[in-house]
């Protein structure tokens, strides 16, 4: 029962960053571009469509199961970051991000289980990676 909650819990966290990744690579950038724009950073739109792919490889890799600890960091840190750059004035989005965030630490921090990719335990050249 226990590989196949985290499995539920890698898909429900996984699957909307792939559907958000696919968006933004879809042309759904453009809503992106003037935020970052506002946010002074540079060539706001190929950061919104490094977005895109980040959001879309992390959200294959806890799907996938590999490598969820890493990718599960990652992208914890990145809930909490956007949560707060884009969405600290509204509440809701702010503590939505959090939550997400705190799914991510867990997941990182139990690993993907055995109904994942190299069922848990890679090896060979893959045994490197974190």
């Amino acid at each position: 029962m226990h590989d196949e909650a985290l499995l539920v819990a890698r898909l429900f966290l996984g699957i909307p960053f792939i559907v958000w990744g696919a968006l933004k690579l879809r042309g759904g950038e453009a809503k992106l571009v003037p935020m970052l724009a506002a946010l002074g950073l540079p060539d706001a739109t190929f950061l919104a469509y490094l977005v895109g792919f980040c959001e879309f490889v992390g959200g294959v890799a806890v799907t996938v199961g590999y490598p969820v600890r890493t990718v599960g960091i990652l992208l914890g840190l990145w809930c909490l970051l956007t949560g707060y750059a884009a969405h600290r004035s509204d509440i809701n989005q702010l503590l939505a991000h959090v939550a997400m965030a705190g799914g991510f630490f867990l997941l990182a921090a139990t690993g993907a289980g055995a109904l994942a990719l190299f069922g848990g335990a890679p090896t060979g050249w893959f045994a490197y990676l974190p």
